[in-house]
């Protein structure tokens, strides 16, 4: 017959032990969500949309480097798309708030020149893909 204290210890050895591989697991499955995130999107990158007075002028994908300039409303804009980034690099606007922002990046995000009616938008690029079917 077993006693009470070793029935307790029993059972904490093995919270233990599925405790730590329950953490060894979480650890791998976290991994292998950032490791397949980079895979799966491999191929598609993202695309920096360019708009005026909301109409689109030009597409870019986010992976090249290149410098775009643009005529707004009231003046011309340079843009530049490096490591994946997109920022303004000089604009004829009076308070220049466009390129003091700083520059965006990631799957979504958004520059605008409100005086030269510009926006910048960072979007993944679509695809034919069927993800689910509703009815």
């Amino acid at each position: 017959m077993h006693s009470v204290s070793e029935s307790s210890s029993n059972f904490t050895e093995t919270i233990r032990r599925f405790g730590v591989a329950d953490a060894i697991i979480i650890a791998m499955m976290t991994c292998a969500v950032f490791l397949t995130s980079d895979i799966l999107r491999s191929g598609r990158p993202d695309i920096v949309t360019i708009f005026r007075q909301n109409t689109v002028i030009a597409s870019y994908p986010l992976n090249i480097d290149a410098i775009i300039n643009i005529n707004g409303k009231i003046g011309s804009l340079d843009v530049e798309i490096k490591g994946e980034t997109v920022k303004i690099l000089h604009a004829n606007c009076p308070r220049q708030i466009c390129r003091r922002s700083g520059a965006i990046s990631g799957r979504r995000g958004q520059l605008v020149c409100a005086p030269n009616n510009v926006l910048i938008q960072i979007k993944p690029q679509k695809t034919d893909d069927v993800d689910a079917v509703a009815y």
